[in-house]
Parts: C-alpha cells; sequence; structure tokens
C-alpha cells in the first residue's frame, strides 16, 4: 500500500475517507465483544477510537447499568406515579416470601377472635431492673439484626434467581436527593410532612384536639419502653433498631417486593393500598390501624413517584426517630412516657 496520502479539497486524507467505515465497524464489534466476554464483577475501561474511553459491565453485575438506565428512564419519564414494574417473578414467588407474615396475621386473628388477646403489660411490669438495662438493650438490637438478615436472606433467595433485576426494581440510588421528579430525600420528608399532617388532622377530629399519644406503632414501642432514655447506649440501640433496622427491612419487603410484584396485575393505586393493609396488620397494632395505614399509603405513594427505596426508607426512619427523641425528651423532663404509647 502506498504510504502516499492525498488530500481532498476539503483537507481530509483519503486514507481516512476510505476507512472511516471499516473503522466505525471495528469499534461496534469491539463493543460487542467487550460486553460478550468480560463476566467479571471487576469494572473496566475500555479506549475508544478518538480517545474517548467508557465504562463497560458484565450482564452479571448490573449496579453501574442500573444507575445508567434508571437516570435515562427517569429523565424520559418525569411522573411515573402510576407506571406499572416490569416484574420478572410470578404469584408464586410472592407467596412463597409473604407466608410467614400472612401466617402471622393469620395466626394472631384467631388468637384474637378467641379471646385470648395480647395483654397489655400494667406499669409495675414495663420497667427493668436498671443494672441489666444495658445488657439487654444490646441484646434487643442483635436479635432484631440477626431478624432482620434473616429476612432479606429469604427474600434474596427467592428472587436471585431472576437477576439481574429490571431497572426500578430494589434501586437504591444517592445521587439527586433533591430533584423536583424524584429526589429521595425531598419526596422522603415531603412524604413524612404529608403524613403527619394527615394523621393529626384525622386524630383530631375523631378524639378531639386534647388526643396527646404519640402517633406511631404502640405495639413495637411498648416492648422497647423500658430502654427509652435509660442510658446512653439502650438509646443508641433503639435508634439502631428504629433508625435503621426496621426501615431497611419493611421497606425492602412491603414496598420494594410487595408493593412492586403486585403492580403485574393490579392497577399501581390499588396494589398501594392492598401492601399498605398487609403492612397494617403484620404490625398487630389495632388501636393504631389507621395512623399505620396512612403511613403505609403515603410510604407507597413516594415509592411510586421515586422508584428508589430511599425515599420511603428515610421517611420511616424519620417517623420512628422522630417519636423516639420525643419520648427521650419527655423522659429527661420527668414526665411518664408511658401514657403517650399505652
Amino acid at each position: 500500500m502506498s504510504l502516499v496520502l492525498s488530500v481532498n479539497q476539503l483537507g481530509t486524507p483519503r486514507f481516512l475517507l476510505r476507512n472511516r467505515s471499516a473503522s466505525s465497524h471495528v469499534q461496534q464489534n469491539r463493543t460487542v465483544f467487550t460486553r460478550r466476554h468480560y463476566r467479571g464483577k471487576k469494572e473496566l475501561n475500555v479506549p475508544r477510537f478518538r480517545g474517548e474511553v467508557y465504562r463497560v459491565r458484565s450482564f452479571k453485575s448490573t449496579e453501574g447499568s442500573k444507575e445508567v438506565s434508571s437516570e435515562k428512564s427517569l429523565e424520559n419519564d418525569q411522573w411515573l406515579l402510576l407506571q406499572a414494574w416490569d416484574v420478572p417473578w410470578d404469584w408464586k414467588i410472592i407467596l412463597y416470601v409473604m407466608m410467614p407474615y400472612l401466617m402471622s396475621i393469620l395466626l394472631t386473628g384467631i388468637v384474637e377472635s378467641a379471646g385470648l388477646g395480647v395483654m397489655q403489660p400494667h406499669a409495675e411490669n414495663v420497667t427493668p431492673h436498671l443494672h441489666g438495662t444495658d445488657e439487654e438493650a444490646i441484646r434487643l438490637f442483635l436479635d432484631e439484626l440477626l431478624k432482620t438478615a434473616v429476612k432479606l436472606s429469604v427474600l434474596y433467595v427467592f428472587v436471585s434467581p431472576y437477576q439481574p433485576f429490571p431497572d426500578n426494581v430494589f434501586s437504591y440510588r444517592w445521587h439527586q436527593p433533591f430533584n423536583i421528579q424524584n429526589g429521595w430525600l425531598l419526596w422522603g420528608i415531603g412524604g413524612l410532612v404529608a403524613a403527619s399532617s394527615v394523621v393529626f388532622l384525622i386524630k383530631s377530629f375523631i378524639s378531639g384536639p386534647d388526643a396527646n399519644q404519640i402517633q406511631n406503632e404502640a405495639e413495637s414501642l411498648v416492648r422497647l419502653l423500658p430502654f427509652i432514655g435509660v442510658s446512653s447506649i439502650s438509646n443508641a440501640s433503639l435508634l439502631g433498631i428504629l433508625g435503621i433496622l426496621a426501615p431497611l427491612c419493611e421497606e425492602t419487603i412491603y414496598r420494594g417486593f410487595l408493593m412492586t410484584s403486585l403492580t403485574k396485575w393490579l392497577p399501581v393505586p390499588l396494589s398501594i393500598i392492598v401492601s399498605s393493609i398487609v403492612f397494617t396488620l403484620a404490625h398487630q397494632s389495632p388501636g393504631k390501624s389507621t395512623e399505620i395505614l396512612i403511613f403505609g399509603v403515603v410510604l407507597g405513594l413516594v415509592y411510586a413517584q421515586t422508584r428508589n427505596l430511599l425515599a420511603p426508607i428515610i421517611m420511616h426512619a424519620c417517623w420512628n426517630l422522630g417519636v423516639i427523641f420525643t419520648l427521650i425528651y419527655f423522659q429527661s423532663q420527668g414526665q411518664d412516657i408511658q401514657k403517650y404509647v399505652l
């Protein structure tokens, strides 16, 4: 081949003009080859023509591709509230995962209908011995940590064969927290304000302005009541349980899995209501059912719009932490905090 390069009228070498199509063909083939054969989880920087560099992940490692695809999808569809998820599993997987929760709800209903309802703790049985509080608080935190790990592990066992998941399934995206369409922090805090306002108005309408009970899950608070404000260790254990473990586990299961799965057969609004009813029944707090149901519906709406589990998780965590901090403050002022939750 001659090395002499003649120049056309525009100043472009004919050699480059002849080989431009071949170069594009090689570039396309290289991209396909890379995606097909690099199956490890390690991210690779692959040089492109003209000095550009792009990132490639294998099909088994979908973390990077999820974020990119989700960003494009959310940019194209600004308001996702009524759009269903593309769920790959069938109803059997839903039944297998939710069976323990449904059985717990069923057994609780049978016990209560038989007149053997859960006994409310009396004041003299609530306060434990102070010398054992820190050890019991740590033991309770470890117990909740183990339960959370087991629940999420069971979920992973049943849904992992369907990997890679669609872009908006089990998505935890930290970017753009204040985006008006899908910012997880903006919608999480906004949902918290909306749910608190609705609950306050309904409670005031039903019980009058003298209602002074903290709006939360009474049964779980009764269980944790002895540890509130006793020591820094007990407070840290409570914050870990109600501020991290409970929101992460419950939102992943009830919103990330159950509500998302129901949209395969039901409209999104109906899926939000059904999953919120199951969420309410699972908490087994008859006196607080209205508040928990409203809270669950708002959590579902927030998740349906953002398609990001961080939004309902932060909303759930702030709700629980707000109650805990309020009770700790009342405790420090010498008030009887039992009247706020019992």
